[in-house]
């Protein structure tokens, strides 16, 4: 049985540098599918039921501002100097010796699944272990550290600098996420040494002196994907697409069709309703809700907190950004609509732009039901256009130079050229 959330506290490890990511920002802030790798894993910890959640971080505030802008409620640990992993746990230590069990996992582990953090905690608690963790099978190992058996028996998990020539052929490898009895942790974590020549301390020495104790040690097989650590560029663009991979079968789960999977980009954030199509090169960014039935794409972009009613058409170049689009309007060609408030039933011409900055704020444009913008129309905001009204080619609405309901205006500025007289 899975312990309750009260008797298991989790730790994670942000304080590294991430060097290899040759970058000013750190590597736990690097963006995958428009959010920090961090807060896929906090994420991930907290909705398997997990209350408390320290966060080891180094000496920079801003990976503890990003996290507080996600989540309430984390604490913070601070290891002054990157002296690995073990070391790490020794600077929170005092923090979870109340604990029954802590869940031990690396920041930069974006695509761990919840089922298997499910599968690892289950197993540790039934089987009584000490330790348990997760490993995986790859073909091609290089880069981790290996899981070193006899038979069955787990002895000991060896970084790979520390690996003789034979060893090196192991192809399983350690995943780098662990739950450990509190108790048995702290006690161990004094007797590891730095065995490398930066002068860390390896939190996988810990497996082996617990089997020196006589001490359970088990493991959980995860799949190859979920234990990718971000170390690097290459591995941060195998993640994108991985994530893409997941965020696309959600939504063909949900009914939503995507005509070529390699050139459109979903965010997590994103909810899109059943029968939408969307076509190539479509990039939807932030937290975009769209409706049913509609057409998105060739190149469009939206961004921003979008939300796109029922049988909307947004077709080649568009761009819209923190709008909200009502049900059945067509924007199908070359515009750009910021902060706007589009009601049922407009059309929007080709390339009509709303000019949304005035260099100081961002302003709101509002039109309204059933009106008809033309081609090449541009709206000066903060400004409405009304009900049923109908802008020409080309037109220009200057600021607070709203357009009435029915209105028919045209030039450059607006003026108001007659009445519609339906539609």
């Amino acid at each position: 049985m899975m312990p309750k959330p009260e008797e298991i506290s989790a730790i994670v490890l942000a304080a590294g540098k991430g060097v290899r990511m040759i970058s000013e920002l750190n590597k736990v802030l690097h963006p995958l599918c428009g959010k920090p790798l961090i807060y896929y894993v906090i994420k991930k910890i907290k909705e398997i039921g997990i209350r408390r959640i320290l966060v080891v971080v180094g000496e920079e505030e801003a990976v503890k501002e990003k996290v507080k802008a996600f989540f309430e409620n984390i604490e913070f640990v601070h290891q002054k100097k990157p002296l690995g992993t073990a070391n790490a746990i020794q600077q929170a230590k005092g923090k979870i010796k109340k604990e029954r069990d802590v869940l031990v996992i690396s920041a930069d582990t974006p695509l761990i699944e919840k089922p298997t953090l499910r599968r690892l905690i289950d197993k540790h608690a039934r089987e009584g272990n000490s330790c348990t963790f997760l490993s995986a099978h790859l073909t091609f190992p290089e880069g981790y550290g290996r899981v070193i058996r006899a038979g069955r028996e787990i002895l000991e998990i060896k970084e790979e600098e520390q690996l003789s020539k034979e060893e090196k052929e192991i192809k399983e490898v350690n995943g780098g996420v662990y739950i450990f009895k509190v108790r048995d942790l702290i006690r161990v974590i004094p007797q590891i040494y730095p065995n490398n020549k930066k002068g860390e301390y390896y939190l996988t020495e810990s497996i082996r002196l617990l089997r020196r104790e006589g001490r359970k040690i088990g493991c959980v097989l995860a799949s190859e994907k979920e234990i990718l650590g971000i170390n690097t560029r290459d591995a941060l663009s195998r993640a994108e697409r991985i994530m893409q991979e997941r965020i696309l079968a959600k939504m063909y789960r949900k009914g939503v069709s995507i005509i070529d999977p390699h050139t459109a980009y979903i965010s997590e954030e994103t909810e899109i309703g059943k029968d939408t199509l969307i076509y190539p090169f479509t990039f939807i960014q932030g937290k975009v809700k769209i409706g049913r039935g509609c057409q998105i794409g060739p190149f469009a972009h939206l961004r921003g907190e979008c939300v796109i009613g029922d049988n909307v058409v947004i077709g080649n170049f568009v761009e819209i950004v923190r709008c909200t689009i009502r049900d059945n309007c067509r924007i199908k060609h070359h515009s750009y609509l910021g902060d706007c408030l589009v009601e049922e039933g407009v059309n929007i011409g080709a390339g009509t732009i709303t000019a949304n900055y005035d260099g100081e704020k961002k302003h709101r444009t509002v039109i309204k039901k059933g009106a008809f913008i033309g081609s090449g129309t541009i709206l000066v905001a903060p400004v409405k256009v009304g009900e049923g009204a109908l802008t020409g080619a080309g037109t220009v609405v200057l600021r607070n130079r709203d357009v009435q309901k029915k209105e028919v205006v045209v030039g450059v500025p607006a003026r108001v050229l007659r009445r519609r007289s339906n539609g």
